[in-house]
């Protein structure tokens, strides 16, 4: 009996040991094909600096990280199905990631059911932290209520009265007129809303939009066209004199130099936008050194602002890990809530009671350099929760 007692106490022994030493599986998702892919493989590649970053400093408690990758395809049902895989057969430990909002609400309910963590890295529907929020779901992205306060707070300062809504429709896009709507009142009382449009989500074709929006006399639009959408508008719009004489105001990153980068001498005059990160501003010192790696797994001094997402998602994920000295799905989760971490935009911190970090974002006009082939942000404002 003492026997067989010593052999179990050393079979758990090694059990444990090897536990210890196996990898930890990071389980993103990003859209890798297809229109989302001009913001998911930045994201993807920012995701995997941080992965090898922290393996070459050691790793988490002692144990490497593995990245097992999938492309979302921005597609919920696909999305959905993808993650119940990476749980249920890759064993992740955790998961990041997500571009689209209705992907993110698709992989949030698959971390629902699994009780494993998913950490939204760019989805940014309001919902996500509020009507779907549940115990294992954080997002580090911002949300469709702070920025439609910003651009609310902008048509106020641009003394704007007449106003176009352009979104998406999808929750993204829904979510954001809302955001929009709800906080006009407070910066622009005198600001009235006199024409709302929706494409949908992965529309190419403006041209049915584009004069309902010219006809109606406004002085500025508010939206969230992003990525290629933007991109689309524009080399439609643009040609008509579209944006001579109406300002745009624009969620969805558009002032990122993935889109400044692509439209070049095409990005047009009177865009107001956003944007996470900026490569040519680099508040202090890690941020520069962030830029500075980047640049070099890329191969461009000219980065892309998504990859910033990526990295802090891996970053988050570490640190509640090595908060609560387990991967264990339940541990993490109360390790993230409240946890705070410095990141190259500034030290962050989740909301324990939302699971919101108050991640904040750069905004200002997108105009002409000198010796630039595409636009830049000046002057640049930080926006951040309070």
């Amino acid at each position: 009996m003492r026997f067989t007692a010593a052999i179990l106490a050393v079979g758990a022994l090694g059990a444990a040991t090897a536990s210890a030493q196996e990898p930890i599986r990071i389980g993103a998702m990003y859209p890798l094909t297809g229109g989302g892919a001009v913001y998911g493989v930045p994201a993807m590649a920012g995701h995997q600096l941080a992965i090898e970053e922290i393996n070459a400093r050691g790793g988490v408690m002692g144990r490497k990280l593995v990245s097992v990758e999938r492309d979302d395809k921005m597609n919920p049902a696909a999305a959905s199905s993808t993650m119940k895989e990476l749980i249920t057969k890759d064993k992740v430990h955790i998961v990041v990631g997500g571009l689209a909002s209705s992907v993110g609400l698709a992989m949030s309910e698959v971390a629902k059911q699994e009780k494993v963590v998913y950490i939204a890295t760019i989805p940014k529907t309001i919902q996500m932290t509020t009507d779907k929020l549940h115990r294992h779901v954080f997002r580090t992205a911002s949300h469709t209520d702070f920025e439609g306060d910003t651009m609310a707070m902008l048509v106020g300062k641009h003394k704007l009265t007449k106003l176009c809504q352009l979104q998406l429709d999808y929750a993204y896009g829904n979510d954001l007129e809302a955001g929009v709507l709800k906080a006009l009142p407070k910066y622009a009382p005198n600001a009235k809303v006199a024409l709302t449009l929706k494409p949908k989500l992965g529309a190419t074709d403006f041209n049915p939009f584009i004069p309902q929006v010219m006809a109606a006399g406004c002085d500025g639009v508010v939206s969230g066209l992003w990525g290629p959408h933007f991109v689309s508008w524009v080399k439609q719009a643009k040609p008509l004199g579209f944006f001579d004489k109406i300002k745009w105001i624009s969620g969805g990153e558009i002032a990122s130099h993935e889109i400044a980068g692509e439209l070049k001498d095409d990005y047009p005059d009177n865009v107001i936008s956003n944007t996470y990160e900026l490569w040519y501003h680099a508040q202090d010192a890690s941020h520069k050194a962030f830029q500075e790696a980047l640049a070099k797994k890329l191969g461009t001094p000219e980065t892309p602002q998504w990859a910033l997402l990526g990295y802090i998602g891996v970053h988050y994920a570490v640190a509640a890990m090595e908060k609560a000295k387990s991967t264990d799905s339940d541990a993490i989760a109360g390790a993230l809530e409240g946890l705070t971490i410095k990141s190259p935009v500034g030290t962050l911190t989740i909301d324990p009671k939302t699971h919101q970090a108050n991640i904040g974002q750069f905004w200002g006009p997108m105009v002409k350099k000198p010796g630039r082939a595409y636009r830049m942000m000046d002057p640049i404002e930080y926006i951040q929760p309070k």
